[in-house]
């Protein structure tokens, strides 16, 4: 059975990380312990932004406790949380919290249960509403028009994640050949992989990077996040990579080779994993088969 985090997405303690298989020294103080937690994520493989969450998630239920991590405090802040926010949200803080109240050896640890988060339906991004988003892009000035239009086509045609895409610098793209080595240091898996875009993408880039000189990083995550949502009450960044997945589907793409490309862990797919590597000669052909020439205008 896998585990509550990785149930909620989020990575577990990895193994052979020293830290969370054993417990911080005896006579610490409560922030002293806080510190050594801390200091244990940093040597983990989960992302900056991870561990910031779970400083932000501890440090407010420590103030809230007071530093008085007793059975009344921790259950009092627990129902409060419940009354004040989402299950998800709940459960997200949880899982931060449990997990410390874990590493101190708290005895209240395993009893704090994690609630079920309601199972929305799906969304299905389809090529009308990235139409309607790049044609709403026409309002922005320069160069917020050619960078939102650029990473959306980008990542709608290419199955990149959002952090990915943030991250992605100039020297990782072949224009020419239309081709994204995705580095294995901003991959969520941590490995190295090529995906490809389509010639409408490549045209969208070509003339951002004339606009602005050709920057090193294209795409700035704080702009584009402010510029979707001023555009769209529901599309962001990430659902440009569930659009490609969609897509692939409807356009017939082999499921293997979508995989592939948008670097879904191949763990319990003995063909994949093992047995059914393509180059990226191969790859790209049958990228091109299906999304090439694909067009939204």
């Amino acid at each position: 059975m896998p585990s509550q985090e990785k149930a909620q997405g989020l990575r577990p303690c990895p193994e052979g990380v020293r830290g969370f298989e054993s417990r911080p020294p005896h006579g610490l103080s409560l922030l002293e312990q806080f510190d050594e937690f801390v200091k244990r994520l940093q040597l983990s493989h989960i992302s900056d932004q991870e561990i910031t969450a779970y400083k932000s998630a501890i440090q407010s239920f420590l103030e809230a406790c007071s530093y008085r991590l007793t059975d009344d405090r921790i259950i009092i802040y627990i129902n409060r949380l419940k009354e004040e926010f989402e299950p998800k949200t709940v459960r997200n803080k949880l899982i931060k919290i449990r997990r410390f109240l874990k590493f101190i050896n708290h005895p209240l640890a395993d009893d704090v249960k994690l609630p079920k988060i309601p199972k929305r339906r799906k969304n299905v991004i389809k090529v009308g509403h990235i139409r309607n988003l790049l044609n709403k892009a026409e309002e922005l000035r320069e160069p917020y028009r050619s960078r939102l239009k650029c990473a959306v086509l980008l990542s709608a045609t290419s199955g990149l994640r959002a952090e990915e895409l943030y991250k992605l610098r100039l020297n990782d793209i072949d224009v020419e050949d239309r081709v994204i080595r995705v580095r294995a240091e901003i991959a969520k898996d941590f490995e190295d992989r090529v995906t490809f875009f389509s010639e409408e993408a490549k045209e969208a880039l070509i003339y951002y990077l004339e606009i602005t000189g050709g920057r090193d990083y294209l795409f700035s995550k704080k702009s584009l996040n402010y510029h979707l949502a001023k555009l769209s009450d529901s599309l962001r960044m990430k659902h440009m990579r569930k659009f490609f997945s969609q897509q692939s589907d409807r356009l017939g793409m082999p499921t293997a080779v979508k995989k592939i490309l948008m670097g879904h862990s191949l763990r319990g797919d003995v063909d994949l994993s093992h047995y059914d590597f393509q180059d990226e000669e191969e790859l790209k052909e049958v990228y091109d088969r299906y999304w090439a020439s694909y067009r939204f205008f």
